[in-house]
């Protein structure tokens, strides 16, 4: 979706990808790892579906290993968030320091509080949907995990 200015200035190709998509493509890809770390956690937490067998393995889970699954999925879980928040962090100083530096076009309007309603809910949204909204999740995940631990601790 291209970004139109009120002036019809033209935006540097670099400011515009930004404008346009707030997570570089690594960052995207460790949203991603956490989302799906924190669902399989999810499932698994609140369905109660651990395996008990894996027979390709031939590998038998007693209730204690159990604990040591969820514990697995929480060390899992754990790094994909870090490495979701260093990635992050990485993206929003570009996205801070391109707000700083730019005087021309869309940006400039946008720094200097010009934009319109809908362009700063937007902004937001955007902000809670690709930053806030997974690290919750994440974080949710792990909160339901380690208060399934404790259940099989006093077990």
């Amino acid at each position: 979706m291209p970004i139109e200015t009120s002036n019809l200035e033209e935006i540097k190709p670099q400011w515009r990808a930004k404008l346009e998509d707030g997570l570089s493509p690594s960052t995207r890809a460790k949203r991603r790892l956490l989302l799906v770390v924190s669902t399989v956690s999810l499932i698994a937490v609140i369905l109660g579906l651990f395996p008990t067998k894996i027979e390709a393995l031939g590998i038998e889970i007693e209730t204690k290993n159990q604990r040591d699954l969820l514990l697995l999925l929480a060390l899992v879980n754990t790094y994909a968030m870090f490495g979701f928040l260093l990635y992050a962090w990485s993206d929003l100083l570009l996205l801070a320091r391109i707000h700083k530096n730019a005087n021309t076009g869309y940006i400039n309007e946008f720094v200097f509080g010009r934009a319109s309603v809908w362009e700063k809910l937007n902004h937001k949204i955007r902000i809670m949907f690709d930053f806030i909204a997974p690290v919750c999740f994440g974080a949710y995940a792990l909160h339901r995990i380690y208060e399934t631990t404790q259940l099989f601790a006093s077990r």
